[in-house]
């Protein structure tokens, strides 16, 4: 049964496990971390006793992990904390889940029943992250190791969820050692913590030098606080501000200018063309890709989109529109089926689910353009891959959280998507992280929270489909597969 003596492992395991997720480079952590959770599970008989210490460690956890939630400027502190510690108490039902699998497992493979808990927990991990209602997958703990780059490099293949098996499984393997030290057991953890290390210097790709379209661009980190971007007026100072930070790449004639997520802060495709002809009147022979907002009318009623759009001198094109919205910030969940939700206001925008994977050409180079939270969702990235995209960007506003670690939590999910399909990503936000990266998931320059600056940089467009663009999920799919394999067998076996 859960003791007290028990309490303190399992505090220590989700605490350590939270910590290596934080911009602290501890990520190290998370390799040994689920040891003292393996070691209270193992001491358990009770299902109820699974149940609760999956539900303790995923409260502790996940409070470690995305405290930050409370600290949202753009809602009252009370309204923050409320959000905050739902979110918290809701993501903490994955961890139950694996734990009450994992007990159903152990009344039935009393012997080898923690060697499937790397299995569970992948499959519940992915079964989690198709709920964006959790932030898909922010809370991985695949997240934890991308300090490491050679062993991230793996996510070519397996995409996140070969790195979150892997800690586990380390973490299993470390277990066993300790709990029956043979040589055997030394040997197994030793080769379990060497394998990825071996295949992703295998899997590094070289740097682009010789193939692939050039692209110079320029991205434009304004930092420019909320309490300005939206207030009366606000929007000729923005406007002027970006295009004074573009001033110097426009007169170079770069290629491609990035302004952030609702970088206008005005509709000028609709109500204010001025400002429109404000901004092409300045590009002179370069390219802006530009956050805006945007709305249509359908059917008469009025549908606001969070949009990207494509600008020239002389055009403008046809925005893409957000397709995965951020649940209780950017709409409330099932509004869509149920018109009466859409009259809530709890502080949130009502926008309109975008549903079309628009490819934006520049000098016969194709860019996906995706915002904020987008970034964060590995299917989407590569959807846009498989549909011929050759460089991601994501624009983004972080400004809500106007200190770590959300900022660095969601910039550092990035380089997951340049690994994944092997392209290179720009991240343009309004108050930080910018960054540039190579396919082979390398920082080659970034702007730090919080400040105002610009990127000017040469990027080597790429081609080609990684084995995770081509199958996406398919390790994580088949590691749920055998899970439910497992979970029916306990039942065959009980009639």
């Amino acid at each position: 049964m859960v003791t007290s003596s028990s309490a303190p492992f399992i505090i220590l395991s989700a605490l350590l496990t939270g910590l290596s997720q934080h911009p602290l480079h501890l990520g190290w952590l998370s390799w040994f971390s689920i040891i003292p959770l393996i070691f209270v599970l193992n001491q358990l008989e009770s299902l109820k006793d699974f149940i609760k210490v999956g539900y303790i460690w995923g409260v502790v956890y996940n409070l470690t992990v995305i405290f930050w939630l409370a600290m949202n400027i753009g809602t009252t502190p009370f309204i923050g904390a409320i959000s905050m510690l739902a979110a918290v108490l809701y993501c903490s039902f994955s961890t139950l889940a694996i734990c009450f699998i994992m007990g159903l497992i152990k009344s039935r493979y009393s012997e080898n029943w923690i060697w499937l808990l790397p299995f569970v927990w992948t499959s519940v991990e992915y079964l989690r992250n198709m709920d964006v209602l959790t932030g898909g997958p922010w809370t991985a703990i695949a997240n934890t190791q991308i300090d490491f780059l050679t062993l991230a490099q793996n996510a070519e293949i397996t995409g996140i969820y070969g790195i979150s098996f892997w800690l586990i499984l380390l973490n299993v393997s470390i277990f066993k050692w300790i709990d029956r030290p043979y040589s055997g057991h030394a040997f197994t953890a030793i080769n379990i913590f060497i394998l990825p290390w071996i295949t992703g210097l295998w899997l590094t790709p070289q740097p682009q030098s010789t193939y692939g379209s050039k692209l110079d661009v320029v991205v434009i980190q304004p930092n420019i606080h909320l309490s300005q971007k939206w207030k009366s007026g606000g929007a000729r100072a923005n406007i002027q501000l970006l295009l004074t930070l573009s001033e110097s790449g426009i007169k170079e004639g770069v290629d491609l200018i990035i302004w952030p997520e609702s970088a206008t802060s005005s509709y000028i495709l609709q109500e204010n063309l001025y400002y429109l002809k404000w901004i092409q009147s300045k590009l002179d022979n370069s390219k802006l890709l530009s956050g805006i907002p945007y709305y249509a009318v359908n059917k008469e009623e009025q549908h606001f989109y969070n949009s990207v759009a494509l600008f020239t001198a002389d055009s403008a094109s046809m925005p893409y529109h957000k397709m995965i919205l951020v649940p209780m910030a950017e709409h409330i969940p099932l509004s869509d089926y149920f018109s009466s939700l859409k009259k809530l206001n709890l502080g949130q925008a009502n926008f309109t689910h975008g549903e079309e994977y628009k490819i934006f050409n520049v000098n016969n180079t194709n860019i996906a353009a995706m915002i904020c939270f987008e970034s964060t969702i590995p299917s989407l990235s590569k959807e846009f891959v498989r549909r011929g995209a050759e460089v991601l960007v994501f624009v983004v506003n972080d400004g809500w959280y106007e200190y770590p670690p959300e900022p660095q939590q969601h910039a550092k999910q990035a380089v997951f998507r340049a690994i994944e399909n092997r392209r290179p990503v720009i991240r343009c936000t309004n108050t930080g992280i910018s960054m540039i990266i190579e396919p082979s998931g390398n920082i080659i320059n970034s702007i730090p929270l919080n400040e105002a600056g610009v990127i000017k940089n040469q990027i080597t467009s790429a081609n080609g489909l990684t084995f995770y663009t081509k199958y996406g999920d398919i390790f994580a799919q088949l590691d749920t597969v055998i899970s439910i394999l497992f979970i029916l067998g306990l039942f065959i076996r009980k009639k």
